[in-house]
């Protein structure tokens, strides 16, 4: 009976001793499995604290659409070649030859002087057009609407419009200058929307001052509202 009990108990322990032996073979053989491919997936990454890929240093620019990217060099003469880039710039401390001429263009700025100064500064984007006449223009098409729409509607004068709100107008002037100013000392490409484009706001400018000066003229001679 005794011998039994014995004999009856040796499969169920050899049993549970296969099942541990295949559990222990089947973790062997997935840890052999995994080291490699973590192993690849770390090379993948290929960018290390250093700001390297491999040996290389890293490039970072951004693409066409704005989103911000990384590779070696090649990748990006590669990207630049067919016309995926934007701007590049490194942080290695080291601008190559190759992506100076990409940042080129933000790199001109113009003093108050010269911004001020009724002769447009050589090599301007916006070609001839002065610094004066861009912002005169801008204030007299401000002006013009904002007066045209408060003589219909109270039919006061320019001067009575100003003396009614005197902080307000300085104010607005200071602004349209100020950001005028900033624009034109970085040398900023105008973007057209739509219709209206850098020409056709130097056009309007004009007509704007010219209209302007026309119904400063008017008032100060018959000293009534022309609207």
């Amino acid at each position: 009976r005794r011998r039994g009990h014995f004999q009856a108990r040796t499969p169920l322990t050899m049993s549970a001793f296969t099942v541990t032996a295949s559990l222990a073979s089947r973790v062997a053989s997935a840890a052999s499995t995994t080291a490699p491919r973590r192993a690849v997936v770390v090379k993948a990454g290929g960018f290390s604290p250093d700001k390297t890929v491999g040996t290389e240093p890293v490039v970072f620019f951004t693409d066409k659409n704005g989103d911000a990217k990384r590779g070696t060099e090649a990748e990006y003469v590669a990207a630049r070649d067919s016309q995926e880039t934007y701007r590049a710039s490194t942080v290695t401390g080291v601008l190559p030859g190759w992506a100076a001429g990409a940042i080129a263009d933000s790199t001109i700025n113009y003093t108050i002087q010269q911004a001020f100064a009724f002769k447009a500064p050589e090599g301007h984007v916006r070609g001839t057009v002065s610094g004066p006449e861009l912002m005169n223009g801008r204030l007299a098409m401000v002006a013009f609407v904002s007066a045209a729409g408060a003589e219909l509607s109270s039919a006061e004068t320019v001067s009575q419009q100003f003396a009614d709100a005197p902080v307000a107008v300085l104010f607005t002037i200071s602004c349209i200058i100020f950001g005028s100013l900033i624009s034109y000392q970085a040398n900023t490409e105008p973007t057209a929307v739509g219709p209206f484009t850098a020409e056709k706001e130097v056009l309007n400018g004009r007509c704007a001052m010219v209209g302007m000066g026309s119904l400063l003229a008017f008032e100060t001679l018959k000293h009534v509202a022309l609207l």
